[in-house]
């Protein structure tokens, strides 16, 4: 139940966030543009209201999803599952932090631009702080799925490739204005793996007891 409960939120998660992403927010800014990013802020700004609303409901799937991987992984290790479902908590709450740039960037939009602009590049920084959060969080993950034995362990490597990924990227633009590389966009795809493994396979699993190798 657990399992299926975790995989469901995942797959409603990839769909609002993709949304929310690449359909509203990727499309505000304009390089070098203050005006221009002020002018599609105004003009996308219910779009961007609704957006913003979606990625708030991620963060709160994102703590529906922390338990039930714990409840999942808690037989392979007790003290590394309930790690991994705190850092994934921890994640969702830097998330919903930066998600209030978006808000302020609105409110700044049809007064400052220079804010506004300000405010989406704040919204951009503590995204990338969430994201190599959630990298140790997927790679953590990772390695509990490669020990479990109710899995196969590809599962698991590709977890971890997909939480480096993450982790690097969030990490890289946090040091490097420059940063570039893009990793995620590549390594994801132990993530979707890992969705439909929790909906077909993880949801035949009982939920674990909290002892290791239940």
């Amino acid at each position: 139940m657990a399992a299926l409960v975790a995989g469901i939120a995942l797959l409603v998660m990839a769909v609002i966030g993709g949304a929310a992403n690449f359909g509203v927010i990727a499309n505000l800014a304009v390089s070098g543009d203050r005006a221009a990013t002020a002018g599609h802020l105004i003009a996308m700004s219910n779009l961007l209201r609704l957006a913003a609303a979606g990625l708030v409901i991620v963060a709160i799937l994102d703590v529906i999803v922390a338990w039930g991987l714990y409840i999942v992984l808690r037989r392979v290790n007790p003290s590394l599952s309930l790690l991994a479902a705190w850092l994934r908590v921890a994640y969702a709450a830097a998330f919903a932090a930066a998600i209030t740039g978006l808000f302020d960037a609105l409110r700044a939009a049809p007064i400052s631009p220079a804010q506004a602009v300000f405010s989406l590049e704040g919204y951009d920084l503590a995204w990338q702080l969430a994201l190599a959060i959630f990298g140790v969080h997927l790679g953590l993950v990772g390695y509990l799925v490669w020990k479990a034995e109710f899995a196969h362990w590809i599962f698991g490597a590709l977890l971890i490739v997909s939480g480096a990924g993450y982790f690097v990227d969030g990490l890289g633009t946090l040091l490097s204005p420059n940063y570039a590389l893009g990793l995620s966009g590549f390594t994801f795809i132990g993530e979707v793996l890992f969705i439909v493994w929790l909906l077909v396979r993880g949801a035949r699993l009982p939920d674990a007891s909290a002892e290791p190798g239940g």
